[in-house]
């Protein structure tokens, strides 16, 4: 592969860039177009996870309409098992080991962001491993975890 100019700019191999449109665009014999891009467009209770593959920095986008640019990517955030199975339920509890088999086997779609409904007269604890610092969020409340907040899970054992 060698260097060519395309539209006044210098490209090199390797490059990537890309076309804003709507236009058409031919390429030309050294390009290879990698992927075709639309915007995403996120409800105010919703996001997408996003991983700059420059910087390396990952950040979540709520609300807006969104268009990755020519470094980014979609991220997928992974969570512990226990915390999947959690999300799986309506009221996010298990209210005993054996109630394993009841959990939905529907999958989460990772480069969303993980949306929790904390219940009325319950409290949610979120570790934000970045800042290193617990947050606390008390029902009826929507939680939103970033890219670097993990669920901290109690498992709590009682008699009546």
């Amino acid at each position: 592969e060698e260097a060519f100019d395309e539209e006044g700019k210098h490209r090199n191999p390797g490059d990537k860039w890309m076309v804003k449109g709507p236009c058409d665009y031919v390429p030309p014999v050294q390009v290879q177009v990698l992927e075709k891009r639309r915007a995403m467009a996120l409800d105010e209770n919703e996001g997408v996870y996003v991983r700059d593959e420059k910087t390396g920095e990952v950040r979540s986008i709520i609300g807006r309409t969104y268009m990755l640019s020519e470094t980014e990517v979609l991220w997928e955030k992974e969570l512990p098992p226990i915390v999947e199975e959690l999300l799986q339920r309506s009221n996010g509890t298990k209210h005993s080991v054996k109630d394993s088999a009841a959990a939905a086997t529907k999958r989460r779609d990772k480069t969303r962001v993980v949306r929790f409904s904390v219940q009325h007269n319950a409290a949610c604890q979120i570790y934000d491993y970045k800042a290193r610092k617990p947050r606390i969020v008390f029902g009826p409340d929507l939680v939103m975890l970033g890219p670097d907040e993990e669920f901290t899970v109690v498992s709590l054992s009682g008699d009546k």
